[in-house]
């Protein structure tokens, strides 16, 4: 989030300290993400933990605190395990809980990890691209070795579709906006109504032929773009598996298409120890799905959710720079995954 939680300062390290035990010296804001605010705790031993705030009247994330008890317990045990080292893992409060609940908020205090995100490193070496794949691979083997009780399974989902449809027909009948965000929103979006009634028709459509030929899972990140790794001197991080899931490995791929994906997928398969099948009709349900159910949590966020104009004007920027404009490359994306495994 780019604004900071109203619960002041004082009262969150209150709750910290009596939660976890640890004496705070300062908490920082860090103006970041979108499903969760961001804090730097430091300790008064010099220790330093991450912090997710939650906000439980916020829909979207609601459905962040509810898919908490998915990933926790596997982070946490894939870390205690040492069955994955460069990872975010939660740690137990007082009563072992991984999550703390106060002034209808969720906390969650994480391992700090220092370096620097690959959010801003883009386009990437062939070095960078061959390390993530290596990653996306370590994550992949370990389906069989973790407890699976937790994770959930790969069903398609296209539930966002409701939401999409209720900010679209409210974008179409107001007349006028006050707010000039939102003018700038619906001037932007009207001409592109088609072509996102479009997509999800087609997304129903991959939808159905992934679920008629169903592929094995293995267990995926599932959002490992840059501003999810972060580099520590030799070491590269994943973070925020708030996306984990039992699913096709594609659903690790699609941040990878492209002319990169020839070099992805050799250090994928070198790391996995195999070759493998890649279907590129799932890449396109995953890079369409990803592309559209953002623009609706933006579109919720503007319509419905956010109280402070600069959310607003992150969130106008979020839909016309980092989803829009990217739509009309995956099928260009696609095609050069599918020149590329013609030639293999």
């Amino acid at each position: 989030m780019e604004v900071k939680h109203r619960i002041e300062d004082s009262i969150l390290t209150t709750h910290l300290e009596h939660e976890y035990g640890i004496p705070i010296e300062r908490i920082r804001f860090i103006p970041m993400g979108d499903s969760a605010y961001s804090y730097r705790v430091d300790c008064a031993n010099g220790e330093r933990r991450y912090l997710k705030l939650f906000d439980s009247a916020n829909g979207r994330q609601l459905r962040s605190i509810e898919r908490l008890r998915q990933y926790l317990p596997a982070t946490w045990h894939m870390h205690h395990r040492g069955l994955f080292r460069y990872l975010t893992y939660p740690f137990p409060n007082r009563n072992g809980q991984f999550a703390t609940r106060f002034h209808g908020i969720t906390a969650v205090l994480f391992n700090f990890i220092d370096g620097e995100t690959l959010a801003d490193a883009y386009p990437f070496s062939e070095a960078i691209v061959a390390r993530i794949a290596a990653a996306a691979a370590a994550i992949h083997r370990l389906a069989p070795l973790i407890d699976k009780t937790s994770l959930v399974s790969e069903t398609y989902d296209l539930s966002f579709e409701t939401e999409l449809k209720t900010c679209l027909t409210a974008l179409e009948t107001t007349a006028v906006f006050a707010n000039p965000i939102l003018s700038d929103l619906q001037a932007s979006l009207l001409p592109k109504l088609a072509q996102i009634r479009g997509l999800m028709t087609l997304l129903h459509r991959l939808r159905d032929a992934a679920v008629a030929d169903p592929k094995a899972h293995v267990l995926c990140h599932g959002d490992m773009w840059g501003g999810n790794l972060i580099r520590n001197d030799n070491d590269l991080y994943v973070v925020d598996w708030e996306s984990m899931l039992l699913a096709p490995p594609e659903f690790d791929f699609i941040g990878y298409m492209g002319e990169e994906f020839g070099v992805f997928l050799t250090a994928y398969e070198r790391q996995l120890g195999r070759a493998v099948t890649v279907n590129p009709d799932l890449l396109r349900f995953y890079a369409y799905r990803h592309h559209l159910r953002n623009l609706t949590n933006w579109l919720m966020n503007l319509l419905y959710r956010n109280t402070e104009d600069a959310q607003n004007a992150n969130d106008l920027e979020m839909i016309l720079h980092h989803c829009m404009d990217r739509w009309d490359s995956v099928e260009f994306k696609v095609g050069a995954v599918e020149e590329l495994l013609r030639h293999r």
